[in-house]
């Protein structure tokens, strides 16, 4: 297993430089502005793992329409589920650790597929110089390797990606953590990260010859794959999906800088714009495990009926998960359902997350939610989205920053949505940012209501005044974007 303390040197590393707020812009035609993406409930469909969920989850539609997700951590598993949802089932290894002394000697992470004809082509992680810890070092790299039993054997085709770093004592070397798109133009993209400066290359390969890569350098793709140099493209993210419809390439990356998790779009594959508000906010990306804050990590996108990185206006971002307080025995994968529209004139507030209330089965509890729900929540039942939060205070406009918090209620949970800096005075245990509400009405927004259900005193959110006869009201919070 990868020591998590070598990425959280890498974002130091990236904190001084600078470069996240950085990142390379696109003289762009995309109207970044005058997009709107709403961001459904966080769900859980596969985890708790200790040993897996360890890079960006891949997912492809089998012939009979049934689907085969692949999580690695070292080794790559396969897992097969009726839909694409239902992802928890069992696993079965299909690549493992090379031997001693080569280029995945410490592992092999499956991290993408596509299909070229009735051939599946895979990108893989590497790593070499197993020295895990502080002060240790070790060594990416990328291959590639095709499947005809839709991944459940694979042929390995060698090593396509390298760093042009040599691996030394005390440091992360080479390139990797790479996705793989079709670009529908005749060629494969790979987005990696690069480990000497933290930054986005990107490397390309005919689709015909899906070995033969060369990377981004200087306005053209004139580097090789092994050892050639690249241009950084910003911190964008490895996490990469195809827009049809657009023609755009749209990266997420998990961003302490930005407050959470960006998306970035191009045209032409290479030069990115990012909206200036957040998928998800976040409080933090912090790698030392456990640590107070969550941790979403490794996003990437899906297209919800096929599984692939060929997505439509609607798609799904994955990413895997760990609560606050938890270490990396508890992953979790987590699916969003995400819409992005455009508008005719750039909207007060571009994105919404949705506020979910969810309740125990016997509705004792309330959990009201903009993120996952774990640990002993899973057994929690979906009841209606409230309304969909602010990942970002809007400009000009005022707002409240609320946080999710909760206590143990004579031995039923009680959890609340409070101002930031309340839950304590309150009694309760912090969790997690939720997002922002609008202090006063605003066109097209809807109150959220705190709720009370007398007989258990356990609170809730609704938008309607009298709570949905599910309990009383206290008072209002706020407005949010209506669903």
């Amino acid at each position: 297993m990868r020591d998590f303390r070598l990425q959280a040197a890498g974002f130091l590393v990236l904190a001084l430089s600078g470069a996240a707020a950085a990142p390379a812009q696109a003289n762009s035609e995309i109207c970044v502005e005058c997009l709107v993406v709403r961001v459904g409930p966080a769900v859980v469909v596969r985890g708790p793992f200790p040993d897996e969920l360890d890079a960006s989850f891949s997912v492809l539609k089998l012939a009979d329409g049934s689907f085969r997700g692949f999580s690695a951590n070292g080794a790559t598993y396969a897992i097969d589920g009726a839909t694409l949802w239902d992802m928890g089932g069992p696993r079965r290894t299909v690549l493992e650790a090379g031997a001693p002394g080569s280029v995945n000697e410490c592992g092999r992470w499956l991290t993408s597929t596509t299909r070229s004809g009735g051939t599946l082509i895979g990108m893989v992680h590497q790593e070499s110089i197993c020295d895990y810890g502080p002060q240790g070092q070790t060594d990416k790299s990328m291959a590639i390797a095709i499947s005809s039993d839709d991944g459940l054997t694979w042929t390995d085709l060698g090593t396509v990606i390298t760093g042009s770093d040599a691996p030394r004592p005390g440091t992360t070397s080479g390139e990797g953590d790479c996705t793989m798109l079709d670009g529908l133009d005749g060629y494969l993209y790979a987005y990696c990260l690069r480990n000497s400066d933290w930054q986005t290359i990107v490397a390309r390969a005919p689709v015909s010859e899906p070995t033969d890569w060369h990377k981004y350098f200087e306005g053209g793709w004139s580097e090789a794959g092994l050892d050639g140099k690249a241009t950084a493209i910003g911190f964008v993210g490895t996490g990469a999906g195809f827009l049809q419809e657009q023609g755009w390439v749209a990266a997420v990356a998990t961003d302490p800088w930005f407050g959470g998790v960006r998306l970035s779009l191009s045209e032409d594959k290479v030069l990115f714009v990012d909206l200036d508000e957040p998928l998800l906010a976040i409080d933090g990306s912090d790698w030392n495990r456990p640590a107070d804050t969550d941790l979403i990590a490794y996003g990437t996108l899906m297209n919800p009926e096929t599984g692939s990185s060929a997505v439509d206006a609607d798609f799904l971002v994955s990413y895997v998960y760990v609560p606050p307080g938890e270490g990396f025995e508890s992953r979790y994968l987590v699916y969003h359902e995400v819409s992005l529209t455009v508008a005719d004139e750039p909207p007060a507030a571009q994105v919404g997350v949705a506020l979910t209330r969810w309740s125990d089965p016997e509705a004792q509890s309330y959990v009201t939610s903009t993120g996952p729900l774990t640990g002993d929540r899973l057994d929690f039942q979906r009841d209606e989205i409230v309304a969909y939060m602010l990942t970002r205070a809007p400009e000009g406009i005022a707002s409240i920053k609320f946080a999710e918090c909760s206590r143990d209620l004579s031995g039923h949970l009680d959890h609340l949505l409070a101002d930031e800096g309340s839950c304590a005075p309150e009694g309760y245990a912090r969790e997690r940012t939720a997002g922002w509400l609008y202090a006063a009405e605003q066109p097209g927004a809807v109150p959220v209501y705190r709720c009370i259900q007398p007989e258990t005193g356990a609170h809730f959110a609704s938008s309607a005044p009298d709570c949905e006869g599910l309990g009383t009201r206290k008072f209002l919070l706020g407005f949010g974007l209506a669903p």
